[in-house]
């Protein structure tokens, strides 16, 4: 049986091809996926997107960094999006994951990356260094008997799914619009749009004007198919409803639709009935990484003038600790040390009052805040807007 002692380990980039084979071995083993998924998924990041963690010569595990965007208050904030993060079971239980996710989460302040973002399939690991919850990844089915719409003034136009330039700017129209959509790394859109199915890809609207898009695939169900929509994007309500006509008109062999989108998404209220239904749910986490940053990059209120004065410990990175004041004006930030310290939190429970997920009076609730009635109400109005959300799954 293999063991570990309690020596220091080192997490970096992979030195070596020696170590970046290793690094695919574990995680093929972690995840149950192909070498050549590892491999693809090695090429899109780059060497110096890996992190491995080792003791002496072996390597022990290892993650991911997609380099990218997340958009909170109409703002793009830097963000790395943390996956892949594996142990070899040899080495689990001695605390490997935590010191390698500690390591990358201080890398990432030292850096100036002022968040960080991942799924997890353990909250707990990702909870130690200073993540929380902060938004939702929720899939929806729809069986395409329910649609009943008939607007077809929009015209649609099948597009080659390679044409990303049109899409990524029709997509970063949406996404400046909400809160957690992220400026997706090339990645993203290349597990999206390489798929071993064939992708349809539609524009809707005018050629030189359209108004927004769909990415789907079929999948085989019983002398019928499904519909999986990878992603779509509507700025009008024209496109909108015409969207939901476009399916309609598939109802004769398409049996039901998948997607991904808001857990209160309004594409919805275009339909008849309430015919969809949750199929899974799920929320991501993030980490306020720098907070400084974080809080001055992000976007407020546009007529709100305040000052919000905090008081934030952060056990593993203590340049969050302190006080701070977060003055707003014009719908932007300021961030010096010092003040009042009204507002008390942890690094945990200023995630998802910043991205919007919940409110500090409920915060308050779970005991992760703590302040007035006054400033509670005041923290809500400055990180008030829409849910925040995801379509991505990295």
């Amino acid at each position: 049986m293999s063991q570990i002692s309690n020596q220091h380990y080192e997490v970096g980039i992979p030195t070596t091809s020696r170590q970046v084979q290793a690094l695919g071995q574990v995680l093929t083993q972690c995840f149950n996926v192909s070498a050549d998924h590892w491999q693809t998924f090695a090429r899109q990041l780059g060497k110096d997107n890996l992190r491995v963690i080792c003791q002496g010569d072996t390597v022990l595990g290892g993650l991911g960094i997609y380099p990218m965007g997340q958009w909170f208050g109409g703002q793009r904030i830097p963000m790395h999006g943390i996956a892949g993060v594996g142990i070899a079971p040899e080495y689990r239980g001695a605390g490997v994951a935590r010191s390698l996710m500690a390591e990358t989460v201080k890398t990432f302040h030292q850096q100036g990356v002022p968040l960080a973002t991942l799924y997890a399939s353990t909250s707990q690991l990702y909870r130690s260094v200073g993540f929380e919850q902060a938004g939702t990844y929720c899939c929806y089915h729809l069986p395409t008997q329910s649609l009943m719409l008939k607007d077809r003034s929009l015209p649609v136009t099948a597009i080659d799914s390679s044409d990303l330039g049109v899409l990524a700017e029709l997509y970063q129209q949406r996404a400046q619009q909400t809160n957690g959509n992220l400026d997706r790394h090339l990645a993203i859109w290349e597990q999206m749009l390489e798929d071993d199915t064939p992708i349809y890809t539609y524009l809707i609207g005018e050629a030189d004007h359209p108004e927004g898009y769909v990415i789907f695939a079929h999948q085989v169900d019983a002398g019928c198919y499904n519909i999986n929509i990878y992603d779509w994007v509507w700025l009008t309500p024209a496109a909108g409803q015409r969207l939901w006509t476009f399916f309609a008109d598939h109802r004769s062999l398409a049996k039901d639709i998948q997607w991904y989108g808001a857990p209160v998404d309004p594409l919805q209220l275009f339909l008849a009935e309430q015919t969809y239904q949750v199929k899974k749910t799920e929320r991501w986490l993030m980490r306020i990484v720098d907070l400084p940053k974080a809080l001055t990059l992000r976007g407020y209120p546009s007529a709100l003038e305040a000052e919000l004065h905090l008081q934030v410990d952060d056990p593993l990175v203590p340049a969050n600790s302190g006080q701070f004041v977060l003055q707003v004006s014009q719908g932007q930030g300021q961030v010096r040390t010092g003040g009042r310290g009204d507002l008390k939190l942890n690094i945990r429970g200023l995630a998802p009052l910043y991205s919007s997920l919940l409110t500090a009076q409920e915060l308050k609730l779970l005991g992760a805040v703590d302040g007035s009635r006054e400033v509670l109400a005041l923290a809500t109005t400055l990180f008030s807007g829409p849910q925040p959300w995801l379509s991505d799954h990295f």
